[in-house]
Order: structure tokens, then sequence, then C-alpha cells
């Protein structure tokens, strides 16, 4: 059998920096050398963060000068994706189809019962087709229910313990998500109390709709909520109108469809673009929005493109020739952030100088005209390859990274100048209308709330009812901390502080969050 060999000899690999200016080069070293001797990291850290400076040597897909200067200005950011993202960022397999019909390439045979399906389940997530962790395992509950009576209700209980542990140890990540929900099932019931017992970090969602979900299952995920920050509560009645059943929600709260994913995430820093524009908020929406839109369109589906024509992607892929991937299914995300600074900038530079959105009614409603216009905007400009929502980029709320400066996650009111808790509900409503993608209100609740879940239930409601799509709900006592959409432990904060290795990959991220924006320890604390 005739050897394959390496597309670039191996002696050439220390010319590897040859194109490069001196300069980028050394920084290039530098980076590898820093990351290498990284006392905080473990081995998987390393490597996953070395394989990542690799591939940001690669150069950017085509696209046009004016749109590579709203790369290089921070108005439009595409995270830490690198130049050339040569996989989906996301991806929402049917599990359900690999436990009915096993893998071939897998060599799983159809799951024959509770102890079976985990054990699939298991493997699917060590082959997951994106990202360096699985931050979509599945709707549980509804995987899980068929097998649970397959094992008396003691040893059933077991499994799902042992199952839990197991996605947390194999996939050390707050974005790792799974779904509960709408229903009520002994899975899903089952898979709360194993949560609340283990407190891993993986995120939860339950899917929350009163006509369907039972009162006692919502208020005993709303007892989870309040220990363990989890699962978010979902406005199910909300996205199905957008979505139908068909979706997952996956990663932070991100939204997309089953058997689909996301491309990329290109994002919208719009302080920067607000300040950009001037001081007129109709010139920012008539004219500068309109500008942005059309090269941020340009961007998505050029980096789209990248992952279907050269990386090709979609090809050779067990996980799309086995039928748990289809590639009209895919979409890409437009997301925003800063929302909070783009109103305060423009209301306060004519002539309201203390008027701050969550406070003002008028920046308040300024807040909502821009997520107004941008929903138009994403629809006045097609991407081909986001086949999966029409043709259009999926607009969504992006909740920030450890580099954000003197702004806000997403669409909401900065953290510790909430105003009171149902004028904080009814200021970030209105800007949740048209984000189908994925977007987030977070409260949190003094020690009172524990004795009074029912209470905090009918929050929930009035919140979905007013038109909120998702809600955290935490506890101020709680170990747990919602970062921006993800889950990291106070005692992980404490520990990169003091520069220990911290096994969650998540932890550091969200360790230099907080470090850069202290606030989000300090949220108001609602009481019941």
């Amino acid at each position: 059998m005739e050897k394959k060999t390496l597309a670039v000899p191996f002696h050439e690999f220390e010319n590897f920096t040859e194109g490069l200016t001196p300069g980028m080069a050394a920084m290039f070293k530098q980076s590898v050398a820093d990351t290498i001797h990284d006392r905080s990291l473990i081995y998987e850290q390393k490597r996953d963060a070395l394989a990542g400076m690799a591939a940001a040597a690669l150069p950017y897909p085509p696209m046009s000068d004016e749109a590579a200067e709203l790369l290089e200005s921070g108005i439009l950011c595409i995270l830490g994706e690198g130049p050339a993202h040569f996989y989906p960022r996301y991806a929402a397999p049917d599990y359900a189809r690999l436990l009915q019909n096993g893998s071939a390439f897998l060599e799983l045979k159809p799951a024959g019962d509770l102890m079976e399906a985990t054990a699939s389940l298991l493997t699917a997530y060590k082959y997951f087709p994106c990202e360096a962790l699985p931050v979509f395992i599945g709707r549980l509950d509804e995987l899980l229910e068929p097998y649970i009576d397959s094992l008396p209700e003691d040893l059933a209980r077991k499994v799902l313990r042992s199952f839990w542990l197991l996605v947390d140890r194999l996939n050390p990540s707050g974005f790792v998500h799974a779904d509960l929900g709408p229903a009520e099932s002994k899975a899903g019931r089952m898979l709360l109390e194993v949560d609340r017992e283990l407190q891993t970090i993986t995120n939860l969602t339950l899917r929350y709709d009163p006509q369907v979900t039972p009162r006692q299952f919502a208020l005993q995920a709303v007892g989870n909520a309040l220990e363990v920050t989890k699962p978010y509560f979902l406005n199910h009645p909300a996205m199905l109108k957008d979505w139908g059943e068909d979706y997952v929600i996956a990663s932070c709260y991100n939204a997309m469809r089953l058997r689909g994913g996301i491309y990329t995430l290109v994002r919208l820093n719009l302080k920067r673009a607000a300040e950009y524009s001037g001081d007129d908020p109709e010139r920012f929406l008539d004219e500068t929005l309109p500008r942005i839109g059309k090269y941020w369109a340009e961007i998505i589906e050029s980096r789209s493109r990248y992952i279907i024509e050269d990386a090709r992607w979609f090809e050779d892929n067990f996980w799309v020739d086995e039928g748990y991937l289809q590639q009209d299914k895919f979409s890409a995300y437009a997301g925003v952030f800063a929302l909070a600074e783009a109103a305060n900038h423009f209301s306060q530079a004519n002539g309201k100088a203390e008027a701050r959105y969550g406070w003002d009614a008028g920046a308040n409603a300024l807040a909502a005209r821009i997520t107004d216009r941008v929903h138009e905007i994403l629809e006045a400009n097609p991407i081909p390859a986001c086949a999966g929502t029409g043709g259009r980029a999926c607009f969504h709320a992006q909740v920030g990274i450890t580099s954000d400066l003197d702004t806000t996650p997403a669409v909401r009111v900065p953290s510790g100048q909430e105003p009171e808790l149902y004028q904080h509900i009814l200021t970030e409503a209105p800007t949740h209308r048209w984000i189908m993608g994925g977007v987030s209100t977070i409260l949190e609740f003094d020690q009172t709330a524990a004795a009074n879940p029912a209470a905090v239930l009918d929050i929930i409601d009035g919140a979905h009812h007013a038109g909120i799509r998702n809600l955290s709900i935490g506890s101020a006592t709680s170990e747990f901390v919602r970062v921006t959409g993800y889950l990291v432990r106070r005692a992980d904060l404490e520990a990169h502080q003091a520069e220990k290795a911290l096994r969650h990959s998540s932890a550091a991220l969200g360790a230099g969050v907080m470090e850069n924006n202290p606030n989000h320890l300090h949220r108001i604390t609602r009481k019941v």
C-alpha cells in the first residue's frame, strides 16, 4: 500500500512563519512559547490553543476592502473563530436517529435499553463534528424517556447519575448544553434531581410552556435554578412561532434547527457603530446601520461559503452521510452587543446627560428601534448559504467575550444598574422581539426566593407574557455565577486568580470576563 505523505514536508515546518513579517513572526512564536509554558493550562487546553494559533495563520476568505475595514475597526468582529473557520461554529445532531438506527461509522447498534442509550450518546459526544466539545448534547428527556423503564427505577437513576457525571468529566465546559421539556417525563424529573445533586456546570434549558409544562415540574426546575442557576426558562410558545417544533438550544442560549447548525457568528459592536455615526440617531438608523448591514452579510456569506466550498465540510462527513445533519438546515448568526451603550450614546449626546437605558423612556424606546432596524436590515440582505433560516442571517444577541471593555452583553441593561424588577423586564422585552437566534435576561434573587418558588414562577410567567424570550434565574447565595450566557463556579474564579489550572475550559474565559467587567458579580438582587 502506498504511504500517504504530509501536504507540507516535515522539515519545512521550521519555516512556518516565513511568509510573515519579522514582527508578526516573532509575536506568533512568542504566543506559542507562552502557551506551552502557561502553568494555568492543562495539556488539552494547551493543545486546543496551539491548534487555534495554527488555524489563525490562514488568510481570510475573499472580502471587499470596505468589509475588511469594518473588521479592522472592531465595528464588526468574528470572535475567536480565526480568519478562515473551516468547520461550523455549532451543530445540533439528531441523536434520536442515532439511538433508533445505530451508526455504521461509530459501530453502534440501535440502543436497546438505558445503559446502551447513554453509552451511545457518550460515544457520539466524543466525535462531535465541530469545536472541541459538544455544545449540544440533545433534548435529553425526549431521548432517554423511551428507555427509562428498561431498568428498575433505582438502577435507572444510578445510570443517569453516572451518565451526567461523565458528561461533565469528559466534556468540561459550561458551553455543553442539554434541553428539557416542555412536557414532564420521568427522565426529565430524574435529570433535574441528578443535576441538583452533582452540581455540574453543564448548561440546561427548560423549554417552558405553562399550557404544557405541569406546574409541579416547573417548580422543581425553579428550585434547581435558585440553587445551581439552571435551567434557563425558555419561552417555548414564542420560539415555536419562529422555528416550529424543530429547534434546539445549544451552547449559551443559542437557537438553531435540529439536524442543522450555525456556520459562523459575526457580531456588531453597537457602541462603536454609534460612535462612528456621530450624534444623530436618525442618521445611525437610516444610513450607518444599512451600510454596515451590507458588509455584515458579505462577511457572513464569505465565511459560510469557505466552510461549504473550500473546506468541503459536508463531504465525507459521517454525520451528514448517516442523516444526523443536513446542510439545508444550517444558518449563521448576525450577533449584536452593547445595545445599552449605543442607546445611551445618542440619548446623552442630545442634551440628556443622565439618560440611561433601563431608566429613561427615550433611551428604552431608541433601543427597541435599533433592534427593529437591525432586523429589517438583516431581512433586506439575503445570504443564500443560510438556508436554515430562509436565506437570511439569524439575528442573535451575543453575550460578550473576555476582551470586551466598557460594553454590556447582548441587549441587556448593565449589571448593577438594573431598575426595579418589572421595569427591568419591560425594558428588555421589546428588544427580544426579533432575536430568534438567542437572547436572555438575567434575574438574581436573594435567599427569600427559596421559600417561595411559586412567586418566582409567577415572575417567569409574567416575563414571558411581556415578551422575554429566555430567562436566567439565579440566587446571590449560589456557588454558580451566570457570567453572560454560561456558568462558572465561584471557586473556579478564585482558583484562576491564584493562577491554578482549571479543569473546565470555560472557567478561564469566565474569569477573564469577570476581571474586565467585575460588575457581573454585582447584579441587583431581587426580593420575593
